[in-house]
């Protein structure tokens, strides 16, 4: 247990300079009020206090809900039940769908569509008076008058691909607040869902989502073997074609590290980008114990196998010798898992302590 609270302390400092740098249901208990700090009533608190340190830091009054977002502008209030939320990226809508909340306005296209039917379970865009505003998440595409028109009384984006910076400006000369949001961790899915179920007007689903969430990654992590060796794995990933590898900024990478595993392209912790490209000479000379493939979209081991499986190089892995190659599911690991996350923890640890019990 010392070797995972050790992780996790270097990982949450990791994740803060990173963002300085860049940027099923059960019966509802008692919502807390807004004065008390969310928690996860199980022996290792200090397991726990890690998971919610960054919802705690959420304050909630009768009709505001205050926090910061990331934006590095520093702490914001929003009102309370906005009746029209244009919410323009796919992730974000399904998060906000969980918590209870309904897009008046959301991004349309292939992709998110996708993503609405797996998570929420329909297409959200083809629901009774939502507006899609674009057909990409990438804000370069977007017509900020079309947004606007759409007349939201609150704006959720995302700070990547240029969301914040596109609407920011001309949200705020209308009068509309904009949450501009960036996260790859439980962490920041506990903050963000206790954001939103509160301003929906919704602080039980606190109880009947998310801390049920919690509690099962705090149960997980909370029992790893304490004298295991540290498993040493290398989280592959196809884009394009080219192969690279997720560091412990990405999201299966923080997964990886908060269960003990070592992850080695961040062997010399000089990694603030998501994933690096690698060839399968650099593959051969880290010799990972465990490859983890991430899949997304038609990308699965097939795909890799049929890329590299005839290469002498691939052939020589030692955790290809060994059989240790495992895809991570798209829909825990690729993906926001939400409310599922203690899934993708317990899916990950069952590959990573095979005797475990996970």
């Amino acid at each position: 247990m010392k070797k995972v609270l050790t992780a996790l302390l270097v990982l949450s400092i990791a994740l803060s300079l990173a963002a300085c740098i860049g940027g099923s249901t059960g019966a509802p208990m008692p919502a807390p009020s807004s004065s008390e700090a969310v928690s996860v009533p199980l022996e290792d608190n200090k397991v726990a206090e890690n998971y919610l340190s960054k919802a705690n830091a959420v304050k909630v009054s009768d009709t505001q809900v205050t926090f910061t977002d990331d934006t590095g502008r520093g702490e914001i209030s929003v009102d309370k039940n906005p009746q029209k939320v244009a919410v323009l990226y796919g992730s974000l809508a399904c998060l906000w769908n969980e918590a209870g909340g309904t897009a008046g306005a959301v991004i349309g296209g292939k992709s998110a569509v996708a993503l609405y039917k797996e998570q929420i379970g329909r297409d959200i865009t083809q629901d009774e008076g939502v507006t899609v505003v674009s057909e990409s998440a990438s804000a370069t595409s977007w017509d900020v008058e079309t947004i606007l028109a759409a007349q939201p009384d609150l704006i959720i984006c995302s700070t990547g691909m240029k969301g914040f910076e596109t609407i920011s400006g001309p949200a705020e000369a209308a009068g509309i607040p904009v949450i501009g949001i960036n996260y790859d961790a439980v962490q920041d899915y506990l903050k963000w869902f206790k954001v939103f179920c509160n301003l929906n007007g919704q602080p039980g689903l606190w109880d009947s989502v998310a801390d049920k969430t919690a509690q099962g990654i705090v149960d997980i992590v909370s029992r790893i073997p304490e004298n295991a060796e540290a498993p040493r794995a290398v989280i592959l990933v196809i884009s394009s074609d080219v192969l690279k590898a997720y560091t412990g900024a990405s999201q299966p990478g923080v997964i990886l590290t908060e269960l003990g595993g070592v992850n080695l392209v961040d062997e010399d912790n000089s990694q603030s980008a998501a994933s690096i490209e690698i060839s399968l000479e650099d593959l051969y000379a880290l010799d990972p114990d465990i490859l983890f493939l991430s899949e997304f979209g038609e990308t699965n081991l097939q795909t890799l196998t049929g890329l590299y499986g005839s290469d002498p190089v691939w052939q020589s892995l030692r955790a290809v010798q060994e059989n240790r190659l495992f895809g991570l599911e798209k829909a825990l690991f690729h993906n926001k898992a939400n409310r599922n996350y203690d899934k993708a923890y317990r899916a990950m640890a069952k590959l990573l302590y095979p005797d475990g019990g996970f």
